[in-house]
């Protein structure tokens, strides 16, 4: 009788260990390859997202400016006038008004 000994294996001389590990690190690479085409696709989101993040803040920009061109006519004495006219039909001391005979 032959004694069965033990096969001298070195650190990968199993198959089954071999298998194993390409499939754990083909596992890694499809995780990493789907996240990665995820992350890209959340980044164009973003992107699309700042550009009109940008737009917006130019118009509102543009509303402030021309927010604060009213604020500082309105403190002046021609647009006082012109309201007063307006709103309260007033008038200056040496005008004449011509009302339309309809």
């Amino acid at each position: 009788m032959k004694k069965q000994g033990r096969k001298k294996s070195g650190m990968f001389g199993n198959g089954v260990t071999i298998l194993g590990l390409v499939l754990v690190v083909a596992l890694l690479a499809i995780v990493i390859f789907v996240r990665g085409n995820t992350l890209q696709e959340q980044n164009k989101n973003y992107l699309a997202m700042e550009e009109s993040l940008e737009e917006e803040l130019n118009k509102e920009k543009q509303r402030e400016k021309k927010l604060d061109e009213e604020r500082v006519y309105s403190k002046t004495k021609e647009y006082i006038m012109e309201e007063a006219r307006e709103i309260f039909g007033l008038q200056m001391p040496d005008e004449i008004i011509v009302k339309p005979e309809n």
